[in-house]
């Protein structure tokens, strides 16, 4: 019946700063364990999607991050 377009326009761009995404709340070493202390989900939606959290939470970090880094799908 049509396509399914997910890809991000100008317009869905510019409303994306008003999304949330996960961010380092507390600084995480390599290898440390990711949890709800340590990440939050904030404003600007510029990172990992707060989607995914349940998926990272338990995982290790696979490099240092410090207070205020966005998550990305690497992170983990």
């Amino acid at each position: 019946m049509g396509v399914v377009d997910y890809s991000l326009n100008e317009k869905r761009e510019k409303q994306r700063r008003f999304c949330r995404s996960l961010y380092v709340s507390k600084d995480i070493k390599e290898g440390e364990i990711i949890t709800l202390e340590n990440i939050k989900s904030v404003r600007p939606g510029y990172g990992l999607h707060p989607k995914y959290l349940n998926d990272i939470l338990g995982k290790k970090a696979n490099k240092d991050y410090k207070f205020g880094d966005r998550l990305e799908k690497h992170t983990f």
